[in-house]
């Protein structure tokens, strides 16, 4: 797992506060004038190149140094920084010191970052628990085969999937804190895929619905994306909450419609290729 962005601040660093050596600082001090009085430098205001590259710099140090989720002095990374650039100081550090303190950093980062994910990890798995246990009690929801609850919004008549079929769906789909992961209405189609080629909750969802049916529906993690999740959109241990309408229904083996009788003085007509079913691409 990542867990430091990348940044182009970093690589820039690289060049400019290099550990060791005898570097000169990135900018020369300029001569003493010891008839002129300097005004201090404005800190509110950026109008030359010099100014900008040094704001745009030290922001996406920023950004890199609040990423690290460990406490950090940042009056002794400010001296760092200092001390490197000025080829006059002594360093606290040598570069093996610092270069194994940074390796230490990391380790206890991505530690931190695993806990944290473990905790949060536990507790989805509890809320959707005590959720699923409280949900089923509305006499409303329905329970598929293999765990999923849903509710009929709107029924329908047509065709019910099979595992080898192929479908046309509408859906919205959101955590249970209500934060929408995916959502075809916004994308202003409806989505066609095989129903082996979904999540099993989904493919268990699907075979209880009927063409034209409409259900919001809750697919345990078990179900869904387990204690992987997607990250970062999907939580490990996210119960999912689904509302799906299924519009169409593309059966793989159709079953055979009854032929109607012809005159017996009449040729049959052709069938009218329209009329089938669409079969699996």
């Amino acid at each position: 797992m990542n867990i430091i962005c990348k940044s182009s601040a970093l690589a820039v660093c690289a060049g400019l506060f290099a550990c060791g050596g005898s570097q000169k600082p990135a900018v020369e001090p300029a001569a003493a004038d010891s008839t002129a009085v300097q005004a201090p430098a404005r800190l509110d205001t950026l109008i030359t190149d010099q100014d900008r590259f040094s704001y745009a710099l030290g922001r996406d140090l920023g950004r890199a140094i609040a990423n690290v989720s460990v406490p950090l002095r940042i009056d002794l990374v400010k001296k760092a920084i200092d001390d490197q650039m000025d080829s006059t100081k002594t360093p606290l550090m040598s570069d093996s010191a610092a270069e194994a303190a940074l390796q230490d950093l990391l380790l206890r980062m991505q530690q931190k970052r695993d806990a944290e994910e473990k905790a949060a990890a536990k507790k989805n798995l509890d809320e959707q628990a005590q959720f699923l246990a409280k949900n089923i009690l509305d006499s409303t929801v329905k329970t598929t085969p293999k765990g999923v609850q849903y509710k009929v919004i709107m029924s329908g008549q047509g065709l019910t999937p099979k595992a080898s079929d192929k479908v046309q769906v509408h859906y919205v789909g959101a955590l249970l804190d209500g934060t929408e992961f995916d959502n075809s209405f916004k994308r202003g189609e409806p989505l066609e895929f095989p129903v082996s080629a979904v999540i099993e909750g989904w493919q268990d969802l699907l075979m209880v619905m009927h063409e034209g049916m409409k259900v919001k529906a809750w697919i345990p993690s078990a179900l869904a994306y387990g204690e992987e999740g997607v990250p970062p959109s999907i939580p490990a241990n996210s119960l999912l909450v689904f509302e799906v309408q299924l519009l169409k229904v593309y059966a793989e083996n159709p079953e055979p419609q009854p032929a109607a009788s012809a005159p017996a003085d009449s040729a049959a007509a052709p069938a009218d290729p329209a009329a089938k079913p669409a079969t699996k691409n």
